[in-house]
């Protein structure tokens, strides 16, 4: 019989799985207490923000504005910004939400320590024991941030030595377009295939052949987590009760993305582990193994270089490595198709200081400032991580003049950074010029922070400037990017995954003389 009030019939709720029923009821409990909790004692001097509704807060609002109005979650609370001020909050299912939009007053709240944990990501921790550099908060924190450090600088990153490694891919990706002679190609494969390469040479200490089919398997298993991940920030940090709802479609997605991309990890490792050898460390799995083996015979207690935490500390590096710098190259080619003038000045620039007859190498930059200024503005109008990662206040502090609760979320708009128009003239035009001085050499801006800023900048912000700098510099040595002749118009419309990512296009790759 159905019931007249929810006209939900009892044949239907009997279909729902005992779990999913548990977890409905048990959520409905949890928002229920939250809200009489949030309607007794609300914290006074929150930063001022929207009002959002009984229980669920501003999430209604959000969800309304990007469905019906087609509004992307960085633009919309940009726009908040521009309301209620640099630093703004609002409740979303029982969960305080700050938003900071301005450099300085980041820069205030991420030196402290306070604000330099993560929220607990659900799905990853309930399936996949242990903790990387990305989720650690803590102690754990920093001692795998400080053994991620030092074990890279081992192997060279962000060191010249390390320029050949990226200089390699470089080559092969550069061969491999050369063999299309200038045909239609969607970019998106072969940027994936380089940039994915180099991270392996760290972390796996060799390079995949791009046939290579367990290669092919992680490159898909990871942009598939890259596709679902912008749904997954909403799973992962909101009541671990809603990872529960398998029903529900975009938590089922995700949920199956996070397992086979940890798992195809996971037995990369093993096979890895055969021909490990204590005495000669390879990369860093070797090096974080041997790190675990010291700390035990030395009976120290480690708090993150134990065997637990390898599989998400390599995950992290494989995602944080590869899809920024992959995705920001795809639209530096995209904005290279779209202003022409822009691509014909940098090649000038490029063959005034290297010729024909050499390519650029990191040596080079000082005397490649057009080319470096282009890449800083790539990486300013696209913003591809344009809300960062999600910071957990561990002790309530103040940021502004505001106090910020035990408890809460704290997120950085860098896209609001990277657009306020007090800062930018005309921030939406593609202007390299605007990281020039008057003498024509590069000038950094203190509101440029496509790595964040704070205790936890991007672990890898050297590794991806030398990757944007030698790949990009190398590709537009070798060729000039033309839009297809009948191909749809160019458009700088993008998709929001886990990065802010261009929709997919082709390319004709038409090699320089």
């Amino acid at each position: 019989m159905e019931d007249t009030l929810t006209g939900v019939t009892a044949s239907g709720w009997s279909r729902w799985p005992a779990g999913g029923r548990s977890a409905l009821i048990g959520l409905f409990v949890f928002l229920l207490t939250v809200f009489l909790m949030l309607k007794l004692r609300r914290p006074r001097n929150l930063p001022p923000g929207p009002r959002g509704w009984p229980i669920l807060g501003y999430l209604p609002q959000i969800l309304w504005r990007v469905a019906v109005h087609k509004k992307v979650a960085h633009e919309l609370l940009s726009e908040l910004s521009g309301r209620y001020g640099d630093i703004l909050s609002f409740y979303m299912a029982g969960k305080l939400i700050v938003v900071i939009g301005k450099c300085t007053t980041m820069r205030e709240a991420f030196g402290q320590h306070q604000l330099s944990n993560r929220p607990e990501f659900h799905v990853a921790s309930d399936r996949f024991p242990g903790r990387g550099v990305f989720a650690a908060s803590g102690q754990l924190w920093v001692e795998l941030r400080r053994f991620s450090l030092t074990a890279l600088r081992g192997l060279g990153v962000g060191k010249a030595n390390f320029e050949e490694n990226i200089s390699t891919e470089a080559k092969h990706l550069t061969d491999w377009l050369m063999e299309d002679k200038g045909a239609p190609i969607d970019p998106a494969h072969p940027l994936n295939n380089a940039l994915s390469n180099v991270v392996c040479t760290v972390v796996f200490g060799k390079r995949f052949e791009y046939s290579d089919a367990t290669f092919r398997k992680l490159l898909k298993h990871t942009a598939n987590f890259m596709h679902h991940g912008g749904a997954g920030f909403f799973v992962e940090t909101m009541p671990a009760v809603l990872t529960k709802l398998q029903p529900f479609a975009f938590i089922r997605v995700y949920v199956q993305a996070v397992d086979n991309l940890f798992n195809h990890v996971g037995l990369l490792i093993k096979e890895h582990q055969e021909a490990y050898d204590p005495a000669q460390p390879r990369d860093f799995i070797d090096k974080f193994l041997k790190a675990c083996e010291a700390k035990e015979k030395q009976g120290l207690t480690a708090v993150g270089l134990r065997p637990v935490n390898l599989l998400r500390s390599v995950a992290d590096l494989f995602i944080g490595g590869t899809e920024t710098s992959a995705t920001t190259l795809r639209w530096g080619l995209l904005y290279m198709m779209s202003y022409p003038e822009i691509q014909s000045r940098i090649q000038q620039e490029l063959d005034a200081v290297t010729g024909r007859n050499r390519l650029p190498t990191l040596s080079d930059k000082a005397d490649l400032p057009y080319t470096e200024a282009t890449i800083c503005e790539i990486q300013r109008i696209t913003t591809v991580l344009p809300l960062s990662a999600p910071h957990y206040c561990a002790e309530k502090t103040t940021v502004h003049g505001y106090d910020i609760p035990k408890g809460s979320y704290v997120m950085a708009n860098l896209w609001h950074s990277h657009f306020d128009p007090s800062v930018w003239n005309d921030p939406r035009e593609f202007r390299p010029e605007r990281f020039l001085d008057a003498d024509g050499k590069l000038r950094l801006r203190e509101e440029f922070i496509p790595f964040g800023n704070g205790r936890r900048v991007c672990l890898g912000e050297n590794l991806a400037k030398m990757e944007l700098f030698i790949f990009f510099s190398h590709l537009l040595h070798h060729f000039t990017f033309k839009k297809p002749s009948n191909s749809p118009p160019l458009s700088f419309r993008g998709v929001l995954g886990v990065t802010w990512a261009p929709m997919p296009y082709t390319l004709c790759a038409v090699p320089r003389e």
